[in-house]
């Protein structure tokens, strides 16, 4: 079931009233939500249902065995009950996500030293939103090896925490202990809350469908269809086109993100922010910052601080860089345009590093100028790197890096539509942090009716401007 879906709007609905009329009811109400996200999941593929289960039931185990073995002072037998949750949560996600990637990663290693073995392949279909529950699920056990988080005893509510619909596809990745606390605490129907709920619905589907959507359909898309569509492009036309896309994939993930943050606080349920107008940063680490956040301070924290973090001499620290983005890039996909998207960004990340170091008092030069430089500088380096996301394969990575370096060729055809929500996508992005909220505030004062009333309104014309069909969220392959 999509987000950006007539059918979703009536689910949602439903579930909202059927869940506050049981808002006293403990039990009842997280069994309902329960079943709910199940059959939300269901709606992709049921057969993968029973992941979900094996998931909610390992770390569940897993994470009570981890707090009885700290409790009796063996860290020893901990650590194997935490070894065992990683073992088959990333062996679940290697099976359906990296297995053909490493079959033909081998056969074309044998190959390359004079070896002829047969290429395997499965025939296996990626279960939606696997990396995301799957990182989830882990953070629960290896907060409690850590010691930052006691476990839960209710299996019910351990599997509405893996499985709660509003981000069980795309995100953002919670950390159970940011959402398990939020399941002790009886609901209060705010209708404050409410408000800012269905505020971020709107704006999330008017990302999705008016924006994200139409540039996919009306320029990006065209331009991506194969490696000869590449090569009709000039340098211009290709960065014009590059430019859609970073519009495009922010509008899709962050309306996604902003839909199910919506679709939470309705619930009376808090997801973490997951977009924070990553645009405006001025250096690539504030951009990580602000972009797809719950992922990246997943690796930070998990991997990277693991690792030594940046404490550390600089060659330690080049290494943790690249093997915490190598692995962001897999986390991605199973394709060498990922993993070198992901190295790509340790590069740059590295370099600013070393930059930073050969500079007069260690740091970039301050004042609104070199802020605004720093800023598009930034997006640049953000933006090419998303022609690696978007390239299905190298040869088409490659076709498109060399009609960077020409002017002969064309440009796309820009169409009326695709000029107005690239104009009004990136001004809307830039505009300060106050007019948002103004925004809000705004919504925030209409009479329930009218928010009512304004939201269906909304919701048809969406509808109606946006190409014929739903497009899926781009992040749902992953």
């Amino acid at each position: 079931m999509l987000f950006n879906s007539f059918e979703y709007v009536l689910f949602l609905w439903a579930v909202f009233v059927v869940f506050w009329s049981l808002a006293k009811q403990r039990p009842l109400r997280h069994a309902l939500l329960l079943i709910a996200s199940y059959w939300f999941y269901s709606r992709a593929d049921w057969r993968f249902c029973g992941l979900l289960v094996l998931s909610s039931v390992v770390d569940f185990t897993a994470g009570a065995q981890v707090a009885a073995a700290l409790d009796a002072g063996s860290k020893a037998r901990a650590r194997l009950w935490m070894i065992l949750s990683l073992v088959v949560n990333l062996g679940i996600l290697g099976f359906f996500k990296y297995a053909n990637f490493f079959f033909e990663g081998f056969a074309d290693l044998a190959g390359a030293v004079g070896l002829n073995a047969a290429q395997l392949h499965l025939d296996v279909v990626l279960p939606v939103g696997i990396s995301f529950y799957t990182f989830q699920t882990l953070s629960y056990t290896l907060d409690i090896y850590r010691g930052k988080l006691k476990p839960i005893r209710s299996l019910l509510d351990f599997s509405l925490y893996v499985s709660f619909f509003p981000q069980l596809v795309a995100g953002p990745i919670v950390r159970a202990v940011d959402f398990l606390p939020q399941l002790e605490a009886p609901p209060v129907r705010d209708d404050r809350r409410i408000s800012s709920g269905l505020f971020q619905i709107l704006r999330g589907m008017a990302k999705k469908l008016l924006m994200a959507d139409v540039l996919g359909a009306q320029i990006v898309d065209l331009a991506f269809r194969d490696a000869g569509s590449l090569a009709e492009l000039s340098g211009p036309g290709l960065l014009l086109v590059t430019w859609a896309y970073a519009l495009q994939l922010y509008g899709d993930f962050a309306g996604y993100s902003d839909i199910a943050i919506g679709s939470a606080r309705l619930l009376g349920f808090e997801l973490p922010k997951n977009f924070d107008a990553p645009y405006k940063s001025k250096n690539l680490e504030s951009f990580w910052s602000r972009w797809h956040i719950s992922m990246s301070s997943w690796f930070m924290d998990y991997v990277y601080i693991g690792l030594g973090g940046s404490r550390v001499g600089e060659l330690r620290y080049a290494r943790n860089v690249i093997v915490a983005w190598g692995l962001v890039g897999l986390w991605h996909g199973a394709s060498w345009t990922f993993v070198l998207w992901g190295l790509y960004h340790a590069g740059a990340l590295v370099l600013l590093r070393w930059i930073r170091k050969l500079l007069p008092g260690g740091g970039l030069p301050k004042g609104l100028v070199w802020d605004a430089l720093g800023m598009l500088l930034t997006f640049h380096v953000v933006a090419l790197s998303m022609i690696l996301f978007r390239c299905r394969d190298m040869d088409m990575f490659w076709t498109a890096m060399g009609r960077f370096t020409t002017l002969s060729g064309e440009l796309p055809v820009i169409s009326g539509a695709v000029a107005v929500v690239m104009v009004i996508g990136y001004a809307s992005h830039l505009m300060p942090e106050s007019f948002q909220e103004g925004l809000e505030r705004g919504w925030d004062r209409l009479p329930g009716t009218l928010q009512g009333a304004a939201l269906a309104i909304a919701m048809l014309a969406f509808f109606a401007l946006h190409p014929p069909g739903a497009e899926p969220f781009i992040y749902f392959q992953f």
